[in-house]
């Protein structure tokens, strides 16, 4: 950054904004790298950070959120083994926990891949990085120390050691309990890896061996026995052996990890981005903010934007609107402590959030546009080192601004020119916003100038906005309202503050008539804007709540009627089965029955009315549709009627019942709605005739169905498409009107092959038939789709 950038990032407080999201980073890589965000240097580079933090928060908002990995940070080992260096233990585990946090990654990303394809792109761990793990893991155990089977030799190696130490202290203490009467105590010491006795050193010539040393006192030498000698030279000899097999398997190893020293680079990397990703997300939880996408124009709309430092310490946070466009000023007035340069920095934060990819906490439909350099005067400039004063340090940094500024340019401003005499500093203050929105930059700045103010109702380029003083509360509101100016209110704040109301009423007396009639005006607007923005809040908490009780209202409605569907549905299901299960018996019976005419008649009255109950239309189709009930028939029994479903005239035999009334057409007679009956053309009356009384026929030979028949249109059934509940009555049906001579001899029944469910149906439903016999259609018939059935 540059000294105007750097300023910029002293004066948006950008380091504690990184630290308020850092301090979500589950490790010391992460924590590092969001400390390190800069804004984005070109367009295309924003857009992809903007793409990267969109992703992650798609994922968490579909219950797959970013695992929190915690990878530790391992880029010294990394480097020191590219370069060909052998890893210590320590090091070795390090990098294997790495390992563990990449493998459970990728883990993760095979589980998004179809969901979040440029997320599981974007975290890609390469498969070669999991042979390398499992070694580690085999190795090394949780604190870096090589298992004992890790190989064959240092197992073998380390079973040397132990028993060379055992001996050793055997021997000792042997030797301990032999000189007893010498010793300075029964124990035994150690001096740089060799083992001796206390030995009183009075009594020293009773104890043979090397001095290894004497106390401070000279009282007490340590001597290492010759037995003792032989067993401490086995002890390091097979110590040195372990030493040497574990630098073997150090370096073994070392070799394994540098061969995937580029896939574990890139695992790495996407460990880092991963939990760098998960914090973001956790920040974005916390503010409850978004990722603004970066567009081509140079403009900022925001919409409730907060400020993001005081979101993350607050609960609530007034939030506020704030629209700028470059080539445009925004002069924001108000009393002091009203939150106006609050607003300034919420524009340069939301900039630079969005540049590097952080959620900024503002609602759907805010856009952030490109803007090359946020430019900021804000706070006290002065400098003793630089012999500059507040004026002179701030007019420096107009200077600098004025020369670098252009129409990808956000300046902000905060009391510009406020530190000179009021009539020169406003003028000054004006000719400086003047030229920088003629350089296309876009300009907020904040004042307690008349003249700002009133440069918007002369200038299209300028306008105004203010945070308000509740007069009524005597306290700043912090809300920022667009298009109107506001009053400094210096008289309310000061009393606010603690100056007495002596003081105050005499600083009152000294205003000019203008200044309190300016005053009382903008403090009546300020009260009216109150009022109706308290009214549109009202409203618009009526209309949510009217919508809330017509949403509860609906959803009541929707359960009573799906409660009542589905009692009309159990019921009707019962029925059903009633009704099949007595379709059943009657034709178990029917043989019997057969010989009986007259009881044969009535048997199959019988079953043609329990047709006519499951029949598309019928009582119980009727009673498991919600349909409004029809007017009263005008139809009487005699009547010559148009009978839609049978595309003919017939005569109503009986009168209207149930919304249904039967008919005759030719030899046909059955029940049909009413509302598929037309007065007949010509409107003739007629008598119905009496149905003439058929002899019963005389029972048909059993016969089985033939090799071959011929197949219509006329003596199929196509049942594909059905549930089977359905298709069995609809089979029902059909076997009905061949039994009774309404249809053919010989039927076909298309149930296709599909799962072989409906098939198998209607294949043991036909079984159960007495009336019929059936088989599988030939391959001349149509195959195995069909079954074909005759009448006995």
């Amino acid at each position: 950054m540059n000294e105007l950038q750097t300023k910029a990032a002293l004066d948006l407080e950008w380091r504690a904004l990184l630290t308020g999201v850092a301090d979500f980073a589950p490790g010391a890589p992460s924590h590092a790298r969001i400390m390190g965000f800069a804004p984005a240097d070109a367009l295309p580079e924003a857009r992809r950070r903007h793409r990267r933090t969109e992703a992650a928060l798609e994922a968490l908002e579909t219950g797959a959120p970013l695992p929190s990995l915690g990878v530790p940070a391992v880029e010294d080992a990394l480097e020191h083994l590219a370069k060909g260096g052998v890893l210590t233990g320590e090091e070795l585990c390090e990098v294997g926990k790495v390992l563990t946090r990449a493998a459970s990654l990728r883990v993760y990303t095979k589980e998004i891949r179809e969901a979040h394809p440029f997320l599981a792109e974007l975290l890609y761990v390469d498969p070669a990085l999991e042979p390398p793990r499992q070694s580690l893991e085999r190795c090394l155990d949780e604190r870096g120390e090589l298992r004992d089977g890790a190989s064959s030799e240092l197992k073998n190696a380390r079973g040397r050691v132990r028993a060379a130490r055992k001996d050793l202290l055997d021997t000792l203490g042997r030797l301990s309990q032999r000189f007893d009467d010498v010793l300075r105590e029964q124990s035994y010491v150690e001096r740089d890896g060799r083992y001796g006795l206390p030995v009183r050193s009075d009594a020293h010539r009773k104890v043979e061996g090397i001095v290894l040393g004497t106390s401070s006192t000279g009282a007490t030498l340590y001597v290492e026995p010759p037995a003792v000698t032989a067993v401490s030279n086995r002890l390091r000899m097979a110590e040195g052996d372990v030493e040497r097999e574990e630098a073997r398997l150090y370096a073994e190893l070392s070799g394994i990890l540098r061969a995937v020293i580029d896939p574990l680079r890139t695992g790495y990397e996407a460990c880092i981005e991963a939990d760098v990703l998960a914090a973001l997300c956790k920040y974005a939880t916390v503010v409850r903010g978004r990722a603004l996408p970066v567009v081509d124009e140079a403009r900022i709309d925001l919409r409730r934007m907060r400020h993001p430092l005081l979101a993350r310490q607050l609960d609530e946070v007034v939030a506020n609107d704030i629209l700028l466009e470059s080539g445009e000023a925004m002069v924001i007035s108000g009393p002091n402590a009203g939150g106006k340069t609050v607003a300034l920095k919420c524009l340069g934060l939301a900039v630079w959030m969005s540049r590097c990819g952080i959620p900024v906490p503002a609602l759907a439909g805010s856009e952030v546009g490109w803007f090359a350099a946020v430019l900021t005067d804000i706070g006290d400039n002065q400098s003793i080192e630089r012999s500059l004063s507040t004026f002179s340090a701030e007019v420096e940094t107009l200077a600098a601004m004025l020369s670098e500024a252009d129409d990808r340019t956000l300046v902000l401003l905060d009391e510009v020119a406020g530190g000179t005499d009021p009539e020169e500093g406003a003028a000054l203050a004006a000719s400086v916003l003047e030229a920088l929105v003629e350089r296309g930059s876009a300009v907020a700045a904040t004042t307690h100038y008349e003249r700002l103010k009133e440069l918007a109702a002369s200038d299209d380029r300028f306008r105004n906005a203010s945070v308000a003083f509740d007069f009524d509360e005597m306290r700043p509101t912090f809300r920022l309202t667009m298009g109107v100016p506001g009053a400094s209110s210096a008289l309310a704040v000061a009393g606010r503050f603690g100056l007495s109301a002596r003081v105050i009423e005499r600083a009152r007396e000294l205003l000019s008539d203008a200044a309190v009639e300016r005053e009382a005006i903008v403090t009546q607007l300020e009260r009216e804007r109150r009022r109706a923005e308290q009214a549109r809040v009202e409203a618009e908490a009526d209309a949510a709540a009217a919508t809330r009780l017509r949403t509860e209202l609906e959803e009541e409605r929707a359960r009573v009627r799906d409660k009542e569907r589905a009692r009309i549905a159990r019921e009707s299901s019962e029925l059903v089965a009633q009704i099949r299960q007595a379709r059943t018996k009657l034709r178990t019976v029917s043989k019997t029955l057969d010989e009986q005419a007259p009881d044969l008649a009535e048997a199959s009255r019988s079953i043609d009315e329990a047709a006519h109950l499951t029949a598309v239309g019928g009582p119980v189709d009727q009673a498991t549709k919600t349909k409004p009930a029809r007017p009263p028939s005008r139809y009487a029994v005699g009547d010559t009627v148009y009978v839609d479903k049978l595309g003919a005239n017939a005569v109503i035999e009986e009168e209207p019942q149930d919304g249904a009334v039967r008919v005759r057409a030719g030899a046909f007679s059955l029940k049909v709605p009413l509302g598929q009956l037309r007065v007949a053309k010509g409107g003739a009356k007629k008598k119905a005739p009496k149905p003439e009384r058929k002899a019963p026929k005389k029972k048909r030979p059993a016969a089985a169905v033939p090799d071959r028949v011929i197949r219509t249109t006329h003596n199929t059934l196509d049942l594909r498409g059905m549930r089977v509940e359905e298709a069995l009555e609809e089979l029902d049906r059909f076997v009905d009107r061949s039994v009774g001579g309404a249809g053919e001899d010989v039927g076909f029944v298309l149930h296709g092959h599909g799962t072989g469910a409906l098939k198998k149906a209607v294949r043991d439903h036909l079984a159960l038939a007495d009336q019929v016999a059936s088989r599988p259609a030939e391959q001349e018939e149509g195959g195995d789709a069909f079954t074909v059935f005759r009448v006995r």
